[in-house]
């Protein structure tokens, strides 16, 4: 009876061993989307004349950091956003959050806070474009493996600001602009 009773316990503890998962181990993770920036824009055109037309622009971007846990990832995003008459290259910090989900389909939330830069963006002559502040808050489904590639699909906010100095007419002693592009924004990617 008591070898039976050392077998029982011998058997219960081994399969609680086995059944314990694996430790978290950190990993770099990527994730690679493009898309599209939908908004629209009011602007005035001299006297009482205001017009509003719809904008739609692309944008590329690649969050590359370390997953933290089985739900958290940070790091760092940098991209590319062309606008009607500015291409900005935000880099910003970034998190990546599982919400709820099953293995294979999980919706997410995401954040990046950064500064937009005008680097590649070629200005006319006596303009000068330079680039602000980005805060681009989202959420998304992936679909794919956990802890391997998965299909992304996400919709966010983007708020970007934007200052150009333009050149002096007339009598003028300062002219510029600041722009401030607030955009939906609909991405599809790949994340691993």
């Amino acid at each position: 009876m008591r070898a039976l009773i050392l077998v029982l316990i011998y058997v219960l503890a081994g399969n609680i061993v086995v059944a314990q998962e694996e430790p978290f181990k950190r990993r770099y993770v990527n994730h690679t989307e493009l898309g599209g920036l939908f908004g629209r824009v009011k602007y005035n055109l001299g006297g009482t004349t205001n017009v509003v037309e719809s904008k739609n622009s692309l944008t590329a971007q690649m969050f590359n950091g370390m997953q933290l846990n089985n739900r958290l990832s940070v790091g760092g995003t940098v991209g590319v956003d062309w606008y009607k008459t500015v291409l900005i290259n935000p880099i910003a910090a970034g998190a990546r959050f599982d919400l709820v989900g099953r293995k294979n389909a999980r919706l997410y939330a995401t954040g990046d806070v950064g500064y937009g830069f005008g680097w590649f963006q070629q200005d006319s002559d006596g303009f000068n474009t330079k680039g602000g502040w980005m805060i681009n808050p989202g959420i998304g489904m992936r679909y794919g493996k956990p802890e391997g590639n998965a299909f992304t699909i996400g919709i966010s906010y983007k708020r970007q600001e934007v200052h150009v100095d333009k050149p002096l007419q007339w009598e003028q002693t300062i002219r510029y602009e600041d722009r401030v592009y607030n955009r939906l924004v609909i991405r599809l990617g790949m994340s691993f």
